[in-house]
């Protein structure tokens, strides 16, 4: 059996695409979001719940139902950008919109995301400002761009 060699398959995050919009947006009409720095973890997980009898003598578990990601999505501040500004404004609102991540190795995850505030990051004399918005993703799915 023959290993890659993950120099052929590892990519770094560069080139990463994230876009956005109201729940229903085709995605050929998402818009990007060019200033966006960091995403956090895309995906679902979940933990366990006891399911052990009075028989047992150790405790057993089953898989309990998948939670999303806490999301923060962190941005370079552009005050001119208006699509960052409908994003902040759908913040704001508390809505739940569509963001799209496209990733460098082709893989993509489409997420609901129930958005809930933006504050700006602590300012440090030596970095850019940066915003961010806080969110919950709900349903996602993945797949190849």
């Amino acid at each position: 059996m023959s290993v890659a060699d993950p120099s052929t398959y590892a990519k770094l995050p560069a080139g990463t695409r994230t876009l956005w919009g109201p729940l229903g947006t085709p995605t050929v009409d998402l818009k990007l979001l060019k200033d966006a720095n960091a995403v956090g973890a895309t995906g679902k997980k979940g933990g366990f719940v006891e399911a052990d009898r009075l028989i047992d003598t150790e405790k057993k578990y089953i898989a309990d139902m998948k939670d999303g990601e806490d999301k923060e999505f962190v941005f370079l501040d552009d005050p001119t950008d208006a699509d960052l500004n409908a994003f902040l404004a759908a913040a704001e609102a508390e809505q739940t919109v569509i963001v799209r991540i496209e990733f460098p190795n082709g893989r993509f995850a489409n997420m609901d995301v129930a958005l809930n505030g933006w504050s700006t990051q602590e300012l440090d004399k030596g970095k850019p400002m940066m915003l961010v918005v806080s969110g919950k993703q709900n349903a996602i799915s993945r797949g190849m761009v």
